[in-house]
């Protein structure tokens, strides 16, 4: 099976797309890449601007990813949990070395990925699998792993939507509303077909929901985005980095922040989002019923839409 979710980062040249602005450019991209629906939110310096379908709910895929990050984060910050602390400590029960930390940024060294030869198997669940996938991590008799290096693997945000629930006392949605939509004015539910993934692949909300989350958190003056390299963060190359379940690239006047996210079940259902931040203070929210997972599809629709986006 192929790999069901995915993240890209990096950017490349974009193609010769003729449009005259953001939403015709992304529509383009969309129909290249064999989607037949498109949704789109922009947002310009927290004020919604351009937008196709912006209020139609869509499964986030991996994108899910930022939203337990951010609630870690809160938790972080509220004192209940810290980044430092172990995974021994914050699951309560004999765990692989590591860190809190080190599971947002994919470097605990825990392997390889079980829930890519699963997650066919638990479609349409309302119950999250955290409890099951750390039971699975725990119970492995070697981590293939390597600590402090980047791997991306479902596994880490599985414990981490356990941890949330173990910390809180509260469902992982829950918890996450609370601390993570409610302070961006957001709302967002569990996917009836992928809730099961929640913490890792698993909420659905609409792209202006999804534009004025990224916006409020990572934004200009957002608690990420104000100085991203504040908080846990990984380097993969010279001016790239994975953090709070965003990529961010260096540019002169700041990070362009991404991420990708696919969900391709083998003769089952697919979706794919892409949200991205850029320096200048916009932000789009993109959402497509294709598991689109090659990096130079994005790297080339990130450049195009900054032709649009970087300087207004």
């Amino acid at each position: 099976m192929t790999r069901l979710l995915a993240f890209l980062l990096g950017f490349g040249a974009a193609p010769p797309v003729v449009a005259s602005d953001p939403v015709a450019y992304f529509q383009s991209w969309a129909h290249k890449a064999g989607a037949d629906t498109a949704l789109m939110q922009v947002m310009r310096n927290g004020v919604a601007a351009e937008a196709l379908m912006p209020d139609t709910p869509h499964d986030l895929a991996s994108n899910s990813k930022v939203v337990t990050a951010l609630c870690v984060l809160a938790l972080v910050d509220e004192g209940t949990l810290a980044w430092d602390m172990t995974l021994t400590d914050a699951l309560g029960q004999d765990a692989p070395s590591g860190t809190v930390a080190e599971l947002v940024t994919h470097s605990a060294g825990i392997g390889w990925d079980s829930t890519q030869l699963r997650m066919g198997f638990w479609l349409n669940e309302v119950e999250p699998r955290h409890a099951h996938v750390t039971d699975i991590v725990l119970n492995r008799g070697r981590q293939r792993g390597t600590r402090g290096k980047f791997v991306y693997n479902n596994e880490n945000y599985a414990l981490l939507g356990r941890i949330i629930e173990q910390a809180t006392g509260e469902t992982y949605a829950d918890a996450c509303r609370a601390r993570v939509f409610d302070p961006a004015g957001v709302s967002g539910d569990l996917s009836l077909r992928f809730g099961g993934f929640a913490a890792w692949g698993g909420w659905r909300m609409t792209m202006a929901d999804h534009a004025a989350l990224l916006w409020h958190w990572f934004g200009l003056e957002g608690r990420v985005g104000r100085d991203p390299l504040a908080l846990p963060h990984i380097k993969r190359a010279e001016g790239s980095f994975y953090g709070l379940g965003m990529n961010y690239e260096a540019e002169e006047t700041g990070f362009r922040m991404s991420h990708a996210g696919a969900i391709a079940i083998p003769f089952g259902p697919k979706t794919g989002a892409f949200a991205l931040v850029y320096p200048s203070g916009a932000v789009a929210a993109m959402g497509y019923d294709k598991p689109v997972v090659k990096p130079a599809q994005f790297h080339a629709l990130a450049n195009g839409l900054a032709s649009f986006l970087r300087d207004r």
